[in-house]
């Protein structure tokens, strides 16, 4: 009875360590395809903001083909850090103080993250250049919001309200507010039935995070001969990771 009891033992402990080892293996192995497929989901995430919709076969030509800069600004000011785009895209780490932008067919896309009722969301947030004012586009996603209610705002249904709405109201900042009872102000848009703190959690987060380029978005707007006195709108620090 002992002899079978310490082969069991031992046979059990030498199955665990392979198991363990092939596992480990099996994860090393598949991690560079996982951060690829990582890296092009953002792509398509952002070309998504900018009214762009990709297949994965086709995100990063698209990407490249329509992008035309990547860079920071430093919180609260319009002062522009060159960056490198892949290294963002890969890691999406971001020093204290600068704010990535994208600059993609002719909108600058912002990256977004904050808290909805159950956990984080995230998205990204397209401005026209034109103006620094006006959204073109949204998109949203979540970790754990409530099917049919708050992780609706993925939809379309709810991103497109989000178009040709307005960052700044009368020249001042105002960001974009998810409204309950029926949006009427070139800033608002309607909320989703039943998800009050959700679309409460994405009125913070738009404005928590357009807050820190308000100065340099609102450069954009003004006269070019006067973009270097632009007035500068109250900010609050933002630092931001992609997800």
């Amino acid at each position: 009875m002992e002899k079978s009891n310490s082969y069991i033992f031992i046979y059990s402990v030498v199955m665990v360590v392979i198991i363990a080892t092939l596992l480990s293996v099996a994860a090393f192995s598949l991690k560079p395809a996982q951060q690829a497929n990582m890296k092009i989901e953002k792509m398509q995430n952002i070309l998504s903001a900018v009214d762009i919709q990709a297949e994965a076969s086709e995100a990063e030509k698209l990407f490249g083909d329509n992008m035309t800069e990547f860079f920071f600004v430093k919180a609260g000011s319009s002062e522009k850090v060159a960056g490198n785009i892949d290294e963002y895209i890969s890691n999406g780490t971001v020093e204290e103080g600068n704010l990535p932008v994208i600059d993609i067919n002719n909108c600058y896309v912002i990256p977004l993250k904050g808290n909805g009722l159950w956990g984080k969301i995230w998205g990204y947030i397209s401005v026209s250049k034109t103006d620094g004012s006006t959204v073109v586009g949204t998109v949203f996603d979540h970790e754990s919001e409530t099917a049919g209610l708050g992780a609706e705002i993925v939809k379309p249904k709810f991103r497109d309200t989000f178009k040709g709405k307005q960052v700044f109201v009368n020249n001042e900042f105002t960001s974009v507010k998810v409204v309950k009872g029926g949006a009427s102000a070139e800033n608002e848009v309607d909320a989703i039935s039943g998800s009050t703190k959700t679309c409460d959690g994405v009125t913070a987060m738009l404005f928590d995070c357009l807050q820190g380029y308000a100065t340099f978005l609102q450069s954009s707007n003004a006269p070019a001969a006067t973009v270097e006195e632009a007035p500068a709108a109250d900010t609050v620090s933002n630092v931001q990771s992609l997800n």
